[in-house]
């Protein structure tokens, strides 16, 4: 499956390429996110927890290097196409929609689960 490209609107009308990050740069933050999963493993379905549970998921995240920031700083870089820009100048909430689509987030440019022909 090929990684996607998609031009993205800055709240000041501009437009900027980004790709979605490819398996290989996920790897390290998914690879977080699974000891995070088993270390609350006893907590049940995730979609169960409750709020002090997730909360602790997140700590596990976050000590463990897989935080939002963490995200940001490691896939966003890689994933602009453009040359000359310069992500200093990007809002928190630009950041959070580029994120979202470089991760697979975005329903425009996530990749099907389900891609064998049928």
């Amino acid at each position: 499956m090929p990684v996607l490209k998609k031009e993205i609107e800055l709240g000041d009308g501009s437009k900027v390429w980004f790709r979605q990050a490819s398996g290989l740069e996920k790897i390290r933050i998914e690879s977080i996110q699974a000891k995070a999963v088993r270390k609350c493993r006893d907590f049940g379905s995730p979609e169960d927890w409750t709020i002090e549970q997730n909360e602790e998921f997140l700590t596990h995240i976050e000590t463990l290097g897989g935080s939002l920031e963490d995200q940001m700083k490691e896939w966003v870089p890689n994933c602009v196409l453009e040359e000359d820009f310069d992500l200093n100048l990007l809002t928190s909430e630009e950041l959070r929609t580029i994120l979202g689509f470089v991760r697979g987030d975005d329903p425009e440019g996530a990749i099907p689960l389900d891609s064998s022909p049928e």
